[in-house]
């Protein structure tokens, strides 16, 4: 299992590609064969599972079940913009132009690549700050700080 930390701001060039950091890219496993699965992340942003690390996500949402009419749309929404990428030899991925719109990435633009322990997210670096920092008071992220290692 993977071990992905870190942040890193990337230009996105003309052709929809972003580097993968190099500490990133340094902790993918060997099974992982610089190959990863992109989905649409939860809060605006685009999540790149390592083929490695892809089978216990797909796992958990075959565990969703298929019974319930919104996790079979979720699940068609999500399944239906996947793709793979592969690094190429300057270590970059190229970013489908229907996700890149969905996550407010631009061409020639700003990513925001952040490690998430499991999987990689690229964020519109404005959007990161106001999905992240906007709205929370900082007493609340304490309380939850405070909750999470009791």
């Amino acid at each position: 299992m993977a071990s992905l930390l870190g942040t890193e701001r990337y230009t996105i060039d003309k052709k929809g590609r972003v580097a993968i950091p190099v500490q990133l890219r340094r902790a993918l496993n060997a099974e992982a064969r610089d190959t990863f699965v992109v989905v649409p992340g939860a809060d605006g942003s685009l999540d790149l599972y390592p083929k490695d690390e892809w089978p216990r996500h797909e796992e958990w949402l075959r565990e969703l079940g298929k019974g319930h009419p919104r996790v079979r749309k979720f699940l068609r929404m999500l399944l239906a913009s996947a793709a793979e990428l592969v690094l190429d030899d300057q270590g970059r991925v190229v970013l489908p132009a229907a996700l890149m719109k969905s996550a407010a990435l631009e061409r020639d633009g700003v990513a925001l690549i952040f490690g998430a322990m499991d999987h990689i997210e690229v964020w519109d670096p404005a959007r990161f700050e106001s999905e992240t920092f906007g709205g929370e008071q900082p007493e609340t992220l304490r309380d939850l700080a405070k909750d999470y290692w009791k």
